[in-house]
């Protein structure tokens, strides 16, 4: 079975302060794993044996409810992790999906435990991401909860906008929007019609365009 490199786990920050012995000794411990894109890595519900160790490609967050519709949280890529939240063995309380060709480090949770033991930096590195994780969580969970649609869609692009040229452009479709924001495709294409028509945003396909600051209340 084949391991990740020092390297490999070197970049992964949980590990970062380890040094080249010790790294060789968690190497050994892990195997590589891959996933095409658009795998199923795990669901709702499943029980995983396995702590993952994201070193290249990206996984996306999802719920999934009783009608098909999904709310999808931030993506995660390399240097990430997975799984984390069934250290004690209960089951993960969302699925995963592959968004990416995707290569990860895999160690079973009993190993995980007794490497956490044996290296105290990496589990409090471990402990630290997982406070910055619970803290965007609840931060995702309180604009969900507080913010009308259309702030939720603001935000969204706002957040995701990159300088494209002399502007800035969000590369998101309406469906993707939606289930960001746990909102149905066509409210969302409301709000971005009426963004379009007041000049504010230029949409094509699979792009947005934000033409000059959006307003906060609509």
């Amino acid at each position: 079975m084949r391991q990740p490199s020092t390297d490999e786990l070197a970049a992964v920050p949980m590990f970062r302060s380890l040094s080249s012995r010790e790294l060789e000794d968690i190497a050994a411990r892990f195997t590589l794993r891959e996933y095409p894109q658009g795998a199923i890595v795990a669901t709702e519900g499943q029980r995983l044996p396995v702590f993952n160790v994201i070193l290249s490609g990206r996984i996306q967050w999802y719920w999934t409810d009783e009608d098909g519709r999904q709310l999808k949280l931030t993506p995660e890529g390399p240097g990430g992790h997975f799984a984390d939240t069934t250290l004690g063995g209960e089951p993960i309380l969302m699925s995963i999906v592959a968004i990416e060709p995707l290569r990860v480090a895999e160690i079973p949770m009993t190993d995980l435990q007794a490497l956490l033991l044996r290296y105290p930096t990496a589990g409090w590195a471990l402990i630290q991401d997982l406070v910055a994780r619970l803290r965007r969580m609840t931060t995702a969970t309180r604009t969900l909860g507080m913010d009308e649609v259309y702030t939720r869609v603001v935000k969204l692009l706002t957040s995701r906008a990159a300088r494209g040229g002399e502007r800035l452009e969000a590369a998101l479709t309406q469906a993707e929007i939606g289930e960001r924001v746990g909102a149905t495709r066509e409210m969302v294409g409301r709000i971005l019609r009426d963004l379009a028509r007041g000049g504010y945003v230029e949409m094509s396909r699979g792009h947005i365009a934000i033409l000059r600051p959006l307003p906060r209340r609509w």
